[in-house]
């Protein structure tokens, strides 16, 4: 099919070299297939050709294999998708195994048995990656009788938008549910996708978020748009659990830190995380699935046993080079909508972008100058003159009714800046009963200003928010630039209009790792304006750092602060 349309659409003739790539990296393409029964795991290929090219190659022949043999029907891709009166069935214990070595292995009718306690499955998915010769990881969760089906409907007032809809048929087709990642951008209702796919597969699930915060909120979410029973879904982060509950729960919502931390636990905190492990999911939903391929978090799905996975973001991007290592641990990408195309259908805000250029006073860019490594960032985030150019844009915001978030990953001047602003900031030490008071007064009023930390970037979910002002960022990261766009997308009642405005230090790094960060954004089709010069600006009275006293004295206390992050 792709020579056929390549050969329909090419305006010149295709190379025979390109001709037999494709044929080469495609022939092997969904014939081999990673399943989940029992808490085991097998391989399993119609094509038993396939499976001795796995088996004979020299990274995968050093695992060992076993061998599971004597199926008596001649079909085994029914055995495996109906699994009914099958030789597993009547096995469980997987009793008639053997490990063979090549020359003995009888590749007539068999499949391929991997010992999850001493074999590594992620290797196994990489180097089938390697090879050209992906494992497919298909559900066939009508006919699954090993998960129990759980009770759990959409609403009928609940709406699917159409390209959500196109997401969820690339995840399901032919009664088969495909693991893989969907990128929706923020706003757009990813979680939404990820209660859709619970309700179809209606399987126990596991919900794995990046902070405590987007725990509840999912918690929120499932309770709002679907008819699950409040006592079958449960939350597991640090001191909110009861050992009773979750183990009746059909539904958990947790984070990665908690499965993934490596330390002495309590002696609930540790039985339940056994459970977890132990347990056969029907389905676990990765959000913010960018974060995986972090060292800390990876083990996450080395961990669980689960027979489908689906991964939620917003930006398939990684600053390290890693976000290819997402197609073997997860799956590959099902769909990905654009963003200008959202926003023309009304599904996201107009987003207005802008980058603001604040020249620096003499006596900081001198400092600038001879400094090195973070005095030279927190020199350039706490330029007065982009300190000024921030309270004038908070000021003109706030006077129309908006509500503003100010990101700053340097917490010094994150403090610097809403202490001298007499605004409410929320960071990385900020307790949970604090931080949720915060955002509950912001969004419940108009004309509110809220300074946020990086902590802000992902599963905060702040809907009526419409300015986000930058004042300091995490270098040229393209990922975080998209994720703080999305904070502010989310269609408004009052306004469809949204403002980003990235503030920049003239003649310093932060103009070469501004224009690094916003290519995602352009490839989106997003316009940034450079702003010189701010109307209206010269007129306004009581900006902070306005005399040269106050920035004499701000730079002494930066120069001589030793504890800035």
């Amino acid at each position: 099919e792709i020579l056929q349309v390549l050969k329909k659409f090419s305006k010149n003739f295709l190379p025979k070299m390109v001709k037999k790539m494709i044929i080469v990296c495609t022939k092997l393409y969904g014939k081999l297939h990673l399943i989940l029964y029992k808490n085991f795991y097998f391989i399993f290929s119609s094509d038993c050709e396939i499976l001795k090219t796995l088996l004979t190659d020299e990274s995968i022949g050093k695992l060992e294999l076993s061998i599971v043999f004597d199926f008596k029907e001649k079909n085994l891709s029914n055995l495996l998708l109906k699994k009914k009166n099958s030789w597993l069935s009547k096995n469980p214990g997987i009793k008639n195994k053997k490990v063979l070595r090549k020359k003995e292995i009888d590749f007539s009718r068999f499949m391929v048995f991997i010992d999850s306690k001493s074999s590594k499955i992620e290797e196994i998915r990489r180097r089938c990656v390697e090879i050209d010769c992906p494992l497919l990881e298909e559900y066939d969760f009508i006919n699954d009788s090993s998960v129990p089906n759980i009770k759990i409907e959409l609403y009928s007032a609940t709406q699917i938008r159409k390209y959500q809809e196109k997401a969820l048929a690339k995840m399901f087709n032919k009664g088969r549910a495909r693991s893989g990642v969907i990128v929706l951008p923020c706003g757009a209702g990813k979680t939404i996708v990820g209660i859709a796919s619970v309700t179809v597969i209606k399987k126990a699930s596991l919900i794995v978020c990046n902070s405590t915060v987007s725990v509840e909120q999912w918690k929120k979410q499932f309770l709002k748009w679907s008819n699950i029973n409040k006592k079958k879904i449960k939350s597991f982060v640090a001191g909110q659990f009861s050992i009773s509950d979750t183990f009746s729960a059909e539904i958990i919502i947790t984070t990665y830190s908690m499965i993934s931390f490596g330390g002495q636990r309590a002696r609930l905190s540790a039985s339940l995380l056994g459970e977890i492990k132990e347990r056969e999911w029907g389905l676990v939903i990765l959000d913010e699935v960018h974060v995986v391929p972090a060292n800390v978090f990876r083990k996450v799905l080395g961990i669980l046993k689960t027979h489908c996975k689906l991964g939620l973001t917003a930006t398939l991007l990684r600053e390290d080079r890693k976000v290819g290592d997402i197609g073997f641990l997860i799956g590959p990408k099902l769909y990905e909508a654009n963003w200008l195309e959202l926003e023309k259908g009304g599904f996201l805000a107009m987003a207005y972008c802008a980058e603001i250029c604040c020249q620096m006073p003499v006596n900081f860019y001198e400092r600038y100058l001879i400094e090195t490594g973070s005095t030279r960032q927190i020199l350039c985030a706490l330029n007065p003159n982009k300190a000024r150019v921030c309270d004038f844009l908070v000021r003109y915001h706030e006077s129309r009714g908006d509500r503003i978030l100010v990101f700053s990953d340097n917490v010094f001047a994150l403090r610097s800046y809403a202490t001298k602003m007499t605004r409410a900031f929320i960071y990385g030490a900020t307790g949970s009963i604090e931080r949720i008071k915060i955002l509950k007064n912001f969004q419940e009023k108009e004309g509110q200003t809220l300074f946020i930390s990086r902590i802000g970037d992902t599963s905060i979910d702040l809907p009526e928010a419409n300015v986000i002002l930058q004042i300091s960022s995490h270098y040229g990261s393209r990922r975080q630039e998209a994720q703080r766009l999305g904070r502010i997308l989310r269609p408004k009642t009052r306004s469809k209009k949204a403002f980003f405005y990235s503030l920049v230090s003239s003649h310093t790094e932060e103009m070469f790792y501004a224009t690094k960060r916003q290519q995602f954004l352009v490839s989106q089709g997003y316009d940034f304006k450079t702003i010189m010069n701010l109307s209206g600006m010269e007129q306004a009275k009581n900006l902070v750092f306005q005399s040269e006293e106050e920035t004499f004295e701000l730079l002494t206390q930066i120069l001589s602060n030793q504890n800035y992050t």
